[in-house]
């Protein structure tokens, strides 16, 4: 508000005798009417925080000169739904202590081992039109207090590294390892786990056990570059598959909708076809890269939309002791976020509620076909999956 043609006037006045009690009328009634254009122009005090863009991350996140202490302390906390003011846009996002939209969507995040906080497009990285903008002065307003509480709370659950904190679960189950049977699957032919060559989350050793009992002959490895194989202290069976050759590297993004997830994916589901069984699929934790691939896999062997999901939720009642009969809630807002995404682009879906009703083997087929595969390997990857 511009307040200076009332000064003048306040100052004009005091020169006019018996004006007296038309001043403090003028300023009895100016001084509110001054306060309340302040309070108007801060949004009704709703949190505002202004930053600046510092560089950019190797996964194309926009990192900011500001934390998550410094969010706390100007009124924003996890849940919050945000917007972020840059260069005349604004644009309204979420903001999270992890990745809890979907590919593609923004998010403002407040990562653990982050040294600062970001925004980007969840697994995509930011358009063109975002990058390179170093130096650039952003804004941070509340749009809505708390608006999406519900997913940070769903997707920000911890698990435990240690074996003794799991004393109803087998070492199988604490090392998020079994059987896929979905569909006509044959059984002990294919497996899911964690990674048995890395140790971070300390379950390599219960995965390597679990292989070497079923004599598993080929991984196919989510998570890893050969590189980093080099560099790890692995359990003497995983040890003796890398050494023998038998692991095949495909190192995967969480994004089944970008082309670099589909060409590695389709390139190792065609050498899988020339290795034998048993097969284990892995990633790091055996959640969200190895829930893409086992759920493809299942759906092209006649898995319905029910059996797909149910074997994704057994790694969360793994991990985190949650199932539908415990939280149908949460586990909903899971397989939505999650699993529902990658089951619309591999079956050419934009609307989730038809899920249920696709035929899996079918559409899937046809994902195959579309992404560089030819019929004779889709048939090929079939017959290994489903041996007579």
């Amino acid at each position: 508000m511009n307040t200076y043609p009332s000064k003048l006037f306040l100052a004009a006045a005091w020169l006019q005798p018996g004006l007296k009690s038309l001043i403090l009328v003028a300023v009895a009634t100016l001084f509110p009417m001054m306060a309340s254009c302040s309070n108007d122009d801060n949004d009704g005090n709703q949190p505002t925080l202004n930053a600046q863009i510092t560089s950019y991350n190797e996964f194309g996140a926009a990192m900011l000169d500001v934390k998550e202490e410094d969010m706390s302390k100007a009124g924003f906390t996890l849940g919050d739904v945000i917007s972020i003011a840059i260069d005349g846009k604004e644009i309204v996002m979420p903001y999270y202590d992890g990745y809890y939209t979907r590919n593609g969507e923004y998010l403002c995040v407040a990562y653990p081992t982050y040294p600062s906080i970001c925004f980007t497009a969840n697994n995509t990285g930011l358009p063109k039109e975002l990058t390179g903008l170093e130096g650039h002065s952003i804004v941070i307003k509340m749009q809505e207090k708390g608006g999406k509480i519900d997913v940070q709370k769903a997707l920000s659950m911890k698990y435990a590294n240690q074996r003794d904190a799991y004393p109803t679960l087998t070492d199988a189950e604490y090392a998020n390892a079994r059987a896929v049977t979905a569909g006509n699957i044959a059984s002990g032919v294919l497996h899911r786990a964690s990674s048995p060559f890395c140790n971070d989350i300390n379950r390599a050793k219960y995965v390597s056990e679990y292989l070497e009992r079923l004599q598993v002959k080929t991984v196919l490895n989510l998570a890893d570059t050969r590189e980093m194989m080099l560099s790890y202290d692995m359990p003497p069976y995983s040890q003796s598959l890398w050494e023998g050759g038998n692991v095949i590297m495909c190192q995967l993004k969480a994004d089944p909708t970008a082309d670099d997830y589909n060409k590695r994916l389709i390139e190792a589901l065609k050498e899988l076809t020339a290795r034998p069984a048993p097969y284990v699929v892995h990633c790091m934790e055996g959640k969200d890269r190895t829930g893409y691939v086992c759920a493809l896999l299942e759906g092209l062997c006649g898995a319905t939309y029910n059996e797909i999901v149910d074997d994704y939720l057994l790694t969360y009642d793994n991990y985190y002791q949650i199932n539908p009969a415990k939280a149908p809630a949460l586990c909903k807002t899971l397989v939505s976020l999650r699993l529902n995404t990658c089951l619309m682009h591999y079956a050419g879906i934009t609307d989730e509620s038809l899920l249920p009703t696709v035929d899996y083997a079918k559409a899937f087929a046809s994902y195959l076909l579309a992404h560089g595969m030819t019929q004779q390997q889709v048939n090929a990857l079939v017959r290994a999956l489903q041996p007579l």
